[in-house]
């Protein structure tokens, strides 16, 4: 996967506003999520396959907010057996200042 132009999922989204954590309405970028798990890992199979199923997953939605998309990553990540990933993606807080950063993991026999 090309990182500078990722993948794009063939799944129709709906999604066009999510609420942050402040109360503020954002326009919906699907290339947010595929971010924060390049962050995450340099596993492309892996953050495609994330990627795929959490985006199926808010297909529906005309507004979500960004909770309940952390949720699904973790929720995901862990029905794909890594559940190590999914609590770094728990632990980490991007709006939060942090000296800390994601730790990059790579899994090549999934």
């Amino acid at each position: 996967m090309n990182k500078r132009n990722p993948l794009q999922s063939h799944i129709q989204v709906t999604v066009r506003y999510v609420e942050k954590r402040n109360g503020k309405k954002a326009n919906f970028d699907a290339r947010k999520i595929l971010s924060s798990l390049n962050h995450l890992t340099h596993d492309d199979r892996l953050i495609r396959r994330t990627n795929a199923l959490v985006l199926a997953q808010i297909a529906s939605y005309t507004q979500i907010d960004t909770q309940t998309i952390r949720d699904l990553i973790i929720k995901t990540l862990n029905q794909l057996d890594h559940p190590e990933l999914a609590k770094r993606y728990d632990e980490y807080r991007p709006s939060q200042p942090s000296k800390s950063s994601f730790q990059q993991l790579s899994f090549f026999n999934l």
